[in-house]
């Protein structure tokens, strides 16, 4: 049963609720994220491409400033889009590593093994592949670009299958694309970064303490995080050289994961408060009267959110924004390539070819080989009812390197002609992997999926 659903059954009647109503229903559809995802880079393409093009481009370079007085942080809109909207995205991803690695899949090692190898060998064999083909030219620095997965776009097109591919396809390809994206940080922050100010880093890691103490003390303040998290750990890091989304995954980790109630005591105010409302009913009047109903209401919402850990509050209040804002956000700024380039010269081009290979048939490569691994020589197996072309369809799937794919190219390539040429091969490579994997997944679809308990 849907229970936040049965929550809001007694307000379907407002007007506004015919109006929200379908809106809502499509927030909450598997595919929906990819579907925006699409729509806004179809949309950066067409605009990219068409007499309006260099007004594109000078949208997204216009200089913007944020500050007091002496102290302003000045740059072009896409890098504040680049540095400041995907710290965003990149904290919501710390959140859910760290949740997955508490409760989740990755917290049952034997379960994890299967798809935690795989992501590995969908990230080791790309980059071997791009390295192998641009050897000898002045690409190497993109052997990243091909290891990336798109997990937004990857999941919101795996739910266009809906059920016909079993529920443990959408754990597989969700725990991958998780350990994909923890090993893209790990390369941004180790390989993609400046020359590193060690002052300023020693400022960032003192703010991050702090965070890590005010954990540990028992504060519970989404803004008290907020404040040190952005204020201190990502400014710090903008001025140090590594790249400012790392600290947002260095903040979500410091967020509190532990509930301020237990189970029963917030079964025992609960109940009291709710006894508390009822026995203050005056036929016939309004809450607004009743005063100790208005404080049994505002009690019972304080011991809701002192129930609710903060990682959980804020990786349901951020998703929204991540899915409908950001992301689609980081694809109209982003993925808008002018088709100056010949694309037939693509196949000729090392850089291109590198990319192409890497997400096309290096992913799905990967992706086997580290299943086949897992299952010989970890004692993983293959959970029932998926299968082995199930598995192969998942890493194409995971060839959907897309946005992160783009991120990590801006990074790698800073001259916009190879730039450009990066974003167009990610693009047709992301897009191949897509119908590939959706045909393979589609096909494969010969075993009933599971039933999902809860």
């Amino acid at each position: 049963m849907d229970l936040v659903k049965e929550a809001k059954q007694s307000v379907k009647s407002r007007p506004i609720e015919k109006i929200l109503s379908p809106l809502e229903n499509f927030s909450k559809q598997n595919a929906s994220g990819g579907i925006v995802l699409l729509v806004c880079t179809v949309l950066a393409l067409v605009i990219a491409n068409s007499p309006y093009g260099q007004l594109y481009s000078e949208l997204w370079n216009l200089p913007l400033s944020i500050g007091i007085g002496p102290n302003i942080l000045k740059k072009p809109l896409l890098l504040w889009i680049n540095d400041g909207l995907m710290a965003i995205f990149f904290f919501v991803i710390g959140l859910e590593i760290k949740r997955e690695i508490l409760v989740g899949e990755l917290s049952e090692p034997r379960q994890a093994l299967l798809p935690i190898v795989a992501a590995f060998g969908g990230m080791i064999v790309p980059a071997l592949l791009f390295l192998f083909v641009t050897m000898d030219t002045s690409y190497l620095s993109g052997w990243g670009v091909p290891m990336a997965t798109d997990i937004a776009f990857a999941i919101g097109l795996l739910g266009l299958l809906g059920t016909k591919i079993p529920f443990s396809a959408k754990i597989f390809l969700t725990t991958l694309a998780i350990v994909d994206d923890l090993g893209a940080v790990l390369v941004i922050a180790i390989f993609y970064t400046s020359d590193i100010s060690w002052i300023s880093l020693g400022v960032g890691l003192a703010f991050l303490a702090i965070l890590i103490g005010a954990n540990w003390l028992g504060i519970r303040s989404p803004i008290f995080y907020g404040l040190f998290g952005i204020g201190g750990v990502w400014v710090a890091f903008l001025f140090s050289g590594i790249h400012p989304t790392i600290a947002g995954v260095l903040n979500a980790f410091t967020i509190p994961t532990t509930a301020a109630l237990t189970k029963k005591e917030f079964a025992r105010k609960s109940d009291t408060f709710k006894r508390e409302f009822q026995k203050s009913e005056v036929p016939g009047a309004s809450i607004l009267e009743n005063e100790h109903q208005v404080q049994a209401v505002q009690a019972l919402k304080t011991t809701t959110d002192l129930m609710q850990p903060p990682l959980q509050k804020l990786e349901h209040a951020l998703y929204p924004w991540i899915t409908f804002g950001v992301m689609p956000i980081f694809a109209l700024a982003n993925a808008g390539v002018e088709f100056t380039t010949n694309i037939s010269s693509l196949f000729t081009s090392s850089l291109a070819l590198g990319i192409g290979l890497g997400l096309l048939m290096g992913k799905p490569l990967g992706v086997c080989l580290g299943a086949w691994a897992a299952i010989k020589f970890g004692g993983s197996s293959i959970p029932s009812p998926l299968t082995w072309p199930q598995i192969v369809g998942l890493g194409f799937m995971g060839g959907i390197g897309f946005t992160m794919a783009i991120f990590i190219a801006t990074l790698a390539f800073p001259q916009p002609a190879t730039l450009s040429n990066a974003k167009l091969a990610i693009l047709i490579a992301s897009c191949l992997s897509a119908c590939i994997g959706l045909f393979l997944l589609s096909r494969s679809a010969k075993t009933p999926p599971e039933k999902r308990t809860s």
